[in-house]
Order: structure tokens, then sequence, then C-alpha cells
């Protein structure tokens, strides 16, 4: 419990006028940002860049600290001297074990651990402004990971998610003595392994607070983005949304309308100059055109409410006719092949339960997000939706894609990977992930404020513009973080965190000194 009781809670001073005045005087400016990205993206410029600009234009202190030095530190051999594959591997590998043997969260517990001593011993300094701290995150690689620390932090936590194109990052690696299969392989790793305790990017990434896209032509903008970043955090100037954001927004407020089992997906078109033309979302088609829709059925109109959930047996009739497809496929290998053994039965179930046949979305009965956006935009604006902007919160299906081709549009922009999309391999000669191609529709990770944060970066704060009709000047070395939270409450959580490491064998307790 050693370490449970190092973490006590710092008593703010306070000048007492009323109940409100002594909880505001509890907020802190402290702050927790953690990076998301996959392998070969330049992470670790982001952090140094973050902590440059917050020390040296916002009078923080930053305290940058590496998952990756927790797993170095349990593994019992010196890794510096192997080769960069195996050493990303051998990381890799490990950090599964943490995981599996402490919990999917063990990393980003053992993180919260070394914030909260962090912040005793800055308090211990007497330094002049002891809550204008950052701690910077490098990096987290489960959804887990990500979710102990929002239960934690709460308004005080960001994420920000780094993208780079597939050549940018292989460029990085090959610098690192590997080969492309090599590279390659750590990529498919990396992105999402399909396991609770693996690295899961794919299911981290999108649920990141803010997005940064690095290219070729943007790398060395690095620097505005992230300042852009920090001035919309400490609202140290009046910043509004662009045209990208808007539009994502715009694309997943309408991804709440769908009743789809499987996911909710939304997705806006926008014309060549960014003005939106549609949005749509994922769900079952009705009669005389369009969705099926709350509104029907709320008006006492007399239609009947034939979306899956509601439909015979409220089943997904994709996963419905996909298991049917593989006892087909059972059935027929059992019999030609004349197996008897229910070991072997097992083992061809499992083959099966494994294979491409799972990736199908063929049988669904719900119109895609795109393509409603697309037919609505066409019967809305015509040929305006040629040379436009698709937004969706989820990368295009391959069937998605050759209609968003046929369209006319020339950019898409999603949040979501998607593992099962084969856009790229079947239309390679019309689409693109290469930003600076200019013969070919652009797939691209989209940039800017996520749309889950889009409302309380963007909204003014009461009056808080001006004083006596003068925009108000903010000096960033006084700016406190827009989103504010008690420090009152945080060293409680990070005690329970703390208690539970304590409790734990002397191969965690190893890590915690």
């Amino acid at each position: 419990m050693e370490s449970a009781k190092k973490i006590e809670k710092i008593q703010t001073p306070s000048k007492i006028k009323n109940s409100k005045d002594e909880i505001i005087n509890t907020h802190t400016d402290e702050i927790v940002i953690a990076l998301c990205g996959t392998i070969g993206s330049p992470l670790h410029r982001v952090a140094e860049s973050l902590k440059k600009q917050l020390v040296n234009n916002f009078d923080y202190h930053c305290n940058i600290i590496r998952l990756s030095k927790f797993i170095e530190k349990s593994i019992d051999s010196d890794i510096s001297r192997l080769k960069k594959f195996d050493r990303f591997n051998k990381l890799i590998e490990q950090g599964n074990k943490l995981r599996k043997k402490y919990g999917p969260s063990i990393l980003a517990e053992l993180c919260i651990h070394n914030i909260a001593l962090n912040r005793i011993e800055i308090n211990k300094e007497k330094i002049k402004k002891p809550n204008r701290i950052c701690h910077i995150i490098d990096s987290i690689k489960n959804d887990e990971e990500l979710n102990i620390l929002r239960l934690v932090y709460g308004d005080l936590f960001y994420c920000i998610a780094i993208s780079s194109s597939l050549t940018l990052r292989e460029q990085e690696l090959l610098t690192q003595e590997m080969t492309s299969g090599e590279i390659h392989q750590l990529f498919d790793r990396d992105s999402g392994e399909e396991f609770d305790h693996g690295q899961r990017v794919d299911k981290t990434f999108p649920q990141s607070d803010y997005f940064i896209r690095i290219d070729n032509e943007s790398s060395t903008k690095l620097d505005d983005k992230i300042e852009r970043f920090l001035d919309l955090i400490f609202n140290s100037k009046i910043i509004t949304p662009n045209k990208y954001e808007n539009a994502m927004y715009l694309a997943a407020s309408s991804a709440c309308n769908s009743s789809c089992l499987s996911r909710q997906v939304g997705a806006a078109v926008t014309d060549a100059e960014g003005e939106l033309i549609s949005v749509g979302w994922n769900d079952v088609p009705k009669f005389g055109g369009n969705l099926y829709t709350y509104n029907d059925f709320a008006s006492n109109s007399g239609i009947t409410d034939s979306r899956c959930m509601n439909y015979n047996d409220n089943k997904c009739y994709n996963d419905f006719y996909k298991k049917s497809l593989r006892d087909e496929i059972f059935d027929d290998l059992v019999e030609a092949l004349e197996i008897t053994s229910e070991e072997n039965k097992k083992i061809v179930v499992k083959i099966l339960n494994e294979s491409k046949i799972s990736n199908l979305i063929e049988f669904s009965r719900s119109i895609h997000a795109e393509m409603h956006a697309i037919i609505i935009g066409s019967q809305l604006a015509g040929n305006r939706i040629k040379g436009g902007k698709l937004f969706c919160t989820t990368y295009p299906c391959h069937n998605c894609a050759r209609h968003i081709i046929v369209a006319g549009i020339k950019e898409i922009y999603y949040i979501e990977p998607y593992r099962k999309s084969l856009a790229i391999q079947l239309h390679h000669d019309a689409i693109t992930e290469t930003e600076t191609d200019k013969n070919k529709v652009k797939l691209l990770a989209f940039e800017g404020v996520a749309p889950n944060l889009y409302y309380k970066l963007f909204k003014m704060i009461d009056d808080s513009r001006k004083v006596d009709g003068i925009k108000i000047i903010i000096n960033n070395k006084d700016a406190s973080p827009k989103q504010k939270t008690t420090l009152e409450s945080i060293p409680v959580l990070e005690s329970i965190v703390t208690r539970k490491l304590d409790q734990t064998d002397s191969e965690l307790k190893e890590l915690l000194s």
C-alpha cells in the first residue's frame, strides 16, 4: 500500500465567498494528453512539439511518459542489441503478456501511478505554478488504456490521433534497416490484433479527440496544427470550425439516426467548395423512397416499423445469412470428405469461422450511409455532387467505393478504419490514399477536432470574448484550459488505481519503483 499512501489529496487554499466560489477554487489547470497512432507515425515528434509549445507559450511544466519504457523494464534481457524488427516484435509480445496477466489497461494504470507521483514531487518543490503541468503519454495502443485514462481524468484528458500515409510510414521504418516484408508484418500486427489484450490501434484511434494527418506536404506544418489544438483547449484565440470539421460533425450526428444492429455509420456530402448537399446513415430503405425513421411511427402514419430490430425475428440478416452459408459449406465438407470425428468437425468449424466469410457484407438489408447520402444528394443537387467531397465516420467498403467513383466525388475523409474493405485493392486505378495524387479519388484520414468534442471546444463560454464591446486579448501564459475539473477528485481516483497495483505481485511492484 506504499504507493497509495503517497498519493494524497492536494488541498488548495480558498478564499471562501460561497459554495460556488469554493468549488471553482479547486479547479486545476493540469491536463493529460495521450497520443495514439500506428507504427511508423511520428508520435515522438508530436510529443516533443507539444512539450515545446506548452513550455514556451503557455508556461507549463511537461512530463513525457513513454509506455514502452514500462514494457522494456519488464523484459529480463537487454533488447537494445536486437535488430529493429526483432525489438519491435519483442516489445509487442511483452506488452501483450503484461495486458493478459494484469488486464488490458495495465500500461495506462502504471502511467497513472507515474502521474500521481510526479504531481506530488512538483508540489514538494513549491514551484510558482504547480497546477500548470501537462502529462504527455506516448503512446496508447489498446482501447482499455484509453478508457481508464478517461475515467480517471475526465475533462482534463485529451487523446490526439496521429496518422501518416502508408508510404511515409514505410519510408520511416526502411531507415531502421527493416525489409519491406518485415515492415508490413509489423503494420498488420500493430493496427489490430484479434484479442482483448493485444495492440488494438484500430479500436483506439477513432475514439480520439483530435486528429492530425502527416503527409509529404503537411509534415512541415506539424507545429501549426498543434498550435491550433492548444489554442482550442485553452480558449486563447477565437477559432471556428473549418469546413472539414463541420462536415464530419454533421456526418457523425447523422449516424445517430441509424438503428442498425451492427454499427451506426454517418456520412455527409458537400460540393467542391465545402457547402453541404446531403447527409446519410445506414438503415433499411422504405417504399416510396428514403429510409425508415422514428418520425414514420411517432406520427401514427400507419407505417409498420420494418427495421431489423423489429422485423420478423429481430435479427441481423447479414449475420444470419453468413451463418447459413458457413453451415452449408460445413455440411458439404463433412459429407464430401466423410468426416466423422468430432475433433475434425471442430477443426472445420474453426477454419470456417476464421475465413473471409465473416467479412461478407452482401446480405444486409440496410443501405450504407455513403450510398444514402449520394442518392439523396443527387436528388437534391444534381451535378453539384460531381467534384465534391464525402465525409464518413467509417472507411468506405468496396461496394460503396465504386458508387463514390461513379458519382464523381473527388475526396473522401473518414475516421474509423474498416479492415474488411477492399476499396484500394479492387479500385487502385481510381482511388488512392496518397494526398498528392491528383488523378484519382483521394481517400484520406480525417484531420481536426473530433465530432465528440466539437460542441465543447467551439461553443463560446458565456460572454467570454469581449469586455465593454472590445475583444479580450488573452495572454497564453495566463490562459486556463476551457474544460475544467476539480483537483479534489483526481487523487482519489488515482489512489484507487494505485491500490490495485500495490496488491499485485513482485514483477509489477518492480515496475512501480
